[in-house]
């Protein structure tokens, strides 16, 4: 299966690679263009060549600046790993999955803020397609801080 992570820093990285050694493809989206090139001809920062060194199969994970491109062929897509995300970056990342996705997707919120916002995360998201006239697309909304952690 092929799995979406917004973002690249630790938590970002430690969840992609445990979906990997699952079995999982995981493509990592982050909006530094510079920093995404860098990567992918192996230059890596200390945090992340201690995560992806020791990755089962280096062709199970892509790195990307383009959402787009990495929604193409997700079926999951995680917008939110820890405390860092507030209520606003999380919208602005279902904002932007839902401008983007072309299929149906799952998308996986992980923070652990104190509130409920898979309402919210939903209408953003039917809001964005209903703007492109995407009204036949599907998605499910999951919000669990806990999903995949030990």
């Amino acid at each position: 299966m092929k799995i979406s992570v917004i973002g690249m820093d630790k938590s970002e990285l430690l969840s992609g690679k445990k979906l990997v050694e699952m079995g999982n493809e995981v493509i990592y989206v982050c909006k530094d263009y510079e920093h995404v090139n860098n990567v992918k001809k192996g230059y890596y920062n200390y945090i992340e060549k201690e995560i992806l060194k020791d990755l089962p199969k280096k062709q199970a994970v892509d790195f990307t600046s383009d959402l787009k491109e990495a929604l193409e062929e997700s079926v999951m897509c995680f917008i939110a790993e820890n405390e860092k995300y507030d209520v606003f970056n999380i919208l602005a990342n279902a904002k932007e999955v839902g401008a983007n996705m072309t299929g149906h997707t799952f998308i996986i919120d992980r923070s652990n803020l104190p509130i409920n916002r898979e309402k919210h995360i939903k209408e953003t998201i039917k809001s964005e397609l209903e703007k492109r006239g995407a009204t036949d697309l599907t998605f499910e909304v999951i919000s669990d801080p806990n999903f995949l952690r030990n």
